[in-house]
């Protein structure tokens, strides 16, 4: 009976410990406050920005090997359009040489780019400050796929350069550990996502606030936010993560099989990769219906991990 009684002792004080590591909103929102660079600090607030068209291949871009965009790139059909635009500082750590990579490859069931294929880099461009003239420009890049000589390539990889100057400096994943040497990686990044996945059935923000800290500070910040900025995310991630699910009927969550590990970061960062019916999804993901009109759903909690200095445990970053 003693030893019952230790064991559960034991227990509670786990579970006291296991509950007192994770901090409310209000707590999660001081302490990004506190943490966060005051805007005011800095002369200016530099942004950087890239936009694209395409039609007839499929792509993705980016910046410092981490990726801007992903799920959408692997079931573009012949004759889909895309036009985006990405806000690029929260991929830019620190000042100094940033390197765009772009891979285009053909539509599904194409073994070639073909002759329609077109992929435009309208832009990237420099604003001098956040706060002021959204016409008030530099633009560094442009690029345009080729006419010619591209038909008959498998696929094409394209590396551009660009100098950023920024006044804060973010550790991202340059100090992480080289996840390509790690040992039951798989292992260990499926059962990350499960513990998300489980997260995500509760709709419990508050927990994904708590896992997601510390990626949120860079974000915070690279975008220069300010401490009412910071709360209105933070309640806007909470809001939406707790609905997340209730537009949706007839939900299956999708299995962790037919999978497979993907590499970003040099080697620094992970995740999992798996096909969905419309996206790929990196994170947990189900599918349904739409409540109101019966169409078909895809939803994912697309996420990126990697292992800080100093420690063995996965963590999201991005």
């Amino acid at each position: 009976m003693r030893d019952l009684f230790l064991i559960l002792s034991l227990v509670c004080c786990l579970h006291s410990c296991s509950q007192k590591q994770e901090l409310s909103k209000e707590e999660m929102i001081a302490e990004f406050t506190k943490n966060t660079p005051n805007p005011s600090l800095y002369n200016t607030h530099p942004q950087y920005r890239l936009e694209q068209y395409s039609s007839n291949c499929r792509w993705e871009i980016l910046l410092n090997d981490m990726p801007l965009l992903l799920g959408e790139m692997s079931h573009t059909k012949n004759g889909s359009i895309s036009n985006n635009s990405f806000w690029l500082n929260y991929n830019i750590l620190h000042s100094g040489k940033q390197i765009i990579t772009i891979r285009i490859y053909p539509v599904e069931g194409q073994k070639t780019l073909g002759e329609f294929a077109t992929f435009r880099l309208i832009g990237l461009d420099f604003y001098p400050d956040k706060a002021k003239d959204k016409t008030n420009y530099q633009r560094l890049l442009n690029w345009e796929l080729p006419d010619k000589d591209i038909k008959d390539l498998p696929f094409l990889v394209i590396k551009k350069e660009f100098e950023a100057v920024v006044p804060y400096k973010n550790v991202g994943w340059e100090k992480s550990k080289d996840l390509t040497e790690i040992k039951d990686l798989e292992k260990m990044v499926i059962e990350k996502m499960k513990d998300l996945e489980e997260i995500n059935k509760d709709q419990n923000g508050i927990a994904y606030l708590n896992l997601s800290k510390n990626s949120l500070q860079e974000k915070y910040t690279c975008s220069y936010s300010n401490s009412k900025e910071m709360a209105e995310d933070c309640n806007d991630i909470v809001s939406h993560f707790n609905a997340d699910m209730n537009d949706v009927e007839s939900i299956e969550w999708v299995p962790y099989t037919n999978y497979e590990l993907v590499f970003y970061g040099n080697g620094r960062v992970v995740s999992l990769r798996r096909r969905g019916d419309v996206f790929n999804f990196y994170g947990p993901a189900f599918k349904g219906k739409w409540k109101d009109d019966k169409s078909y759903t895809e939803q994912c909690l697309d996420n990126f991990y990697h292992i800080p200095e100093g420690s063995d445990e996965l963590e999201i970053i991005r």
